[in-house]
């Protein structure tokens, strides 16, 4: 029994000291961590072919020759490294989880199996399902295409969740979808089911950690608008304030999270399927969206958003200002929001333009438009989703924002480049919209920048020349453009742009004759003019003397230091041809690689020849010393062997 047992724990023993030998020869010869569930299956492999060996060449023997040793342990690392790389190149590291997130992952499966039933359900109800849209320019074709978008409507506010928030999305994007579909998917904004009412207090309650009486005078249970991921409630806090209390859905996070795992796959999958997809960069897309909603589910992010712009607006004069409402962060939470109320009613409202004359109304389209090229340019903190529906018009005239979970960031280097790249872009300036954009971007190494600076003089002269009209389109060709040259497109550059883009069909339902480019270029006109003021002027060398006085500072220690090196005789020139990371860790790689690839080549026919000699001492009746160490050459040749074929496939997916 001790015996049985000792052998038992000599034979643990050894397989835990062989799995981590091996775990580190693998990691060592692949370059990549190893799971413990793979290497346990290489470890059992190994030993089995090394058994397979045992039985045909050593069990027969009537004495056992230790020579063999090596050739033993050279099969099992040899069978074991050659299944971990077939099995990286077949399934990589990360591609299958953990076994512990095996029962996790099955959950989140079985729950995005029943939302996708759900979904095609919601859509075979609506009569999505076979989808086809119509094209046709014709009255008929108008209607029918009205009858679609009021299909997918339904479809998407019954689906709820993310999918009613894409729809909001989707209701600005005029470069993917006809006009009736965005009509239709506009009302998203105002015809979205509220919540329970019991749901929603259990959630205030556990917000503010007291009951609804102690904190508000008076609540109204039915909600005064209800969105995709919130809903806004009219109340009075206990020291007399009126008040607009913004709820975050109860529930909503999960949802959101499970129909957005649902989008980013779908359009991967389209992305990969489809040509159109691939035209759009809908993952990319769908990346973008998530993110943003990600930060809408926060009410804390929107809460400093308001304080951000609450704090830049107040700076400006009312030709450029736009109303922020006050916000009471002592009684907010991450999933509530107590705000002033604003009286007035949303863009999205017809009733809310009936008393204003059209040249009040284009008054209004200028402030809203230069406001927020006043918010891009000089503050740096703007509003990105400024469509009819998060925009109040009070009765007074005055505009006031909402829904701040969208709002952009800049810092004062970036605030220039994108200043230089709008106020060159209304200007038509051809040459220095070319200049500043391409000062903003990252070019390829093997771009054609004169043919890409022609393209980009063609697009504004087309797009931007008499007789234009500005609309979402001439972003999306611009980006477009880039898009097909390789060149990536900045994210504070797009945000910026959909910020322009979505605001250009708000001004134009404000103020239908608005023109935009008109009013941009005065701007513009107005920035240059700006500029050449004393104030103004004295304000930049003011600005450019304090940047500078740093370096002339450091100036006179580093000539001294310069000119007595001269003197002294020391004096050098350091040239580092591979400066650059990436320069050095190609070179390392192909060093390692034709190393490693020569090795292997000069083991393998090392081999040959000794399997082939006849000389040696016999150590079998059938094996000579030179012929072992043949074979353990071989298996040392197909390791090295396998690490190139692993290197070169791992290059391969990595282009």
């Amino acid at each position: 029994m001790a015996t049985a047992l000792l052998s038992i724990l000599l034979m643990t023993a050894f397989t835990v000291l062989f799995m981590i030998v091996l775990a580190s020869f693998t990691r060592r010869i692949l370059g990549v961590r190893i799971g413990i569930v793979r290497l346990l299956l290489a470890g059992i492999l190994g030993l089995g072919a090394e058994l397979g060996f045992e039985s045909q060449f050593v069990w027969g023997m009537t004495e056992y020759t230790p020579a063999l040793l090596p050739l033993q342990i050279g099969i099992v690392f040899f069978v074991a490294v050659a299944f971990l790389v077939i099995a990286e190149l077949i399934v990589p590291t990360g591609t299958v989880p953990r076994p512990d997130l095996w029962l996790p992952s099955l959950k989140a499966r079985y729950a995005r199996t029943r939302r996708y039933t759900e979904i095609s359900r919601i859509a075979l109800r609506h009569g999505l399902i076979p989808f086809r849209l119509n094209t046709d320019p014709t009255v008929a074709g108008a209607t029918e295409r009205t009858k679609q978008a009021r299909a997918l409507r339904g479809a998407l506010e019954d689906a709820g969740g993310a999918f009613v928030k894409l729809g909001q999305v989707l209701s600005t994007r005029t470069d993917l979808l006809p006009k009736e579909f965005l009509a239709e998917l506009a009302l998203l904004q105002q015809r979205v089911p509220p919540a329970e009412w019991t749901d929603v207090r259990r959630l205030l309650e556990s917000e503010l950690g007291e009951s609804v009486e102690t904190v508000f005078a008076s609540f109204d249970e039915i909600p005064l608008a209800a969105a995709s991921i919130g809903q806004v409630h009219r109340a009075t806090l206990i020291t007399g304030e009126s008040v607009a209390v913004k709820v975050q859905r109860p529930g909503i996070v999960n949802l959101v999270e499970r129909d957005l795992d649902i989008t980013l796959r779908l359009a991967a999958q389209l992305e990969r399927s489809t040509a159109w997809g691939q035209e759009l960069g809908v993952q990319e897309l769908a990346h973008n969206f998530a993110a943003s909603l990600h930060d809408e589910l926060d009410y804390g992010v929107e809460s400093r958003n308001m304080t951000a712009m609450a704090l830049a607006q107040a700076k400006h004069a009312r030709a450029e200002r736009v109303g922020i409402p006050q916000h009471y962060p002592e009684i907010s939470t991450s999933k509530v929001l107590v705000m002033e109320l604003v009286d007035g009613d949303t863009l999205s409202d017809v009733s809310a333009l009936r008393d204003h004359s059209a040249a009040e109304r284009a008054e209004q389209a200028n402030r809203l438009l230069r406001s927020t090229l006043v918010q891009i340019i000089d503050d740096g903190v703007f509003h990105a989703d400024l469509h009819p529906g998060n925009i109040i018009l009070r009765g007074d005239g005055e505009l006031v924002l909402l829904d701040f979970g969208s709002v952009g960031r800049l810092d004062s280097q970036l605030r220039a480049q994108i200043g230089d790249v709008l106020l060159a872009f209304y200007r038509g300036d051809a040459g220095a919209f070319t200049d500043a954009l391409l000062a903003f971007v990252e070019l390829p190494d093997e771009i054609n920048e004169v043919s890409l600076r022609r393209q980009i003089g063609v697009f504004v002269a087309t797009r931007l020349g008499p007789g234009a009209s500005l609309d979402v389109t001439v972003f999306t060709e611009m980006v477009r453009m880039l898009t097909l040259n390789r060149i990536a497109v900045p994210s504070e550059l797009a945000l910026a742009f959909r910020a322009v883009a979505t605001l250009e069909g708000t001004l134009r339902h404000l103020s239908p004759d608005f023109d935009i480019l008109t009013e941009a270029s005065g701007y513009a006109a107005d920035r240059v003019a700006e500029g050449f003021k004393p104030r103004a002027l004295f304000t930049s060398i003011n600005d450019e003397v304090m940047s500078l006085l740093p370096l002339v500072r450091r100036f006179p220690a580093r000539i001294d230091r310069l000119t007595g090196a001269l003197v002294d005789g020391r004096f050098t020139v350091n040239i580092r041809p591979f400066a650059d990371r990436r320069d050095r860790d190609l070179i390392r790689d192909l060093v390692n690689l034709i190393a490693v690839t020569f090795l292997a080549a000069a083991f393998g026919i090392m081999a040959v020849m000794l399997l082939v000699s006849t000389g040696g001492p016999q150590v079998s009746p059938t094996l000579t010393l030179f012929q072992i160490f043949g074979y353990m050459l071989v298996i040392l040749s197909g390791v090295l062997t396998l690490r190139v074929l692993f290197d070169v496939f791992r290059i391969r997916q990595r282009n």
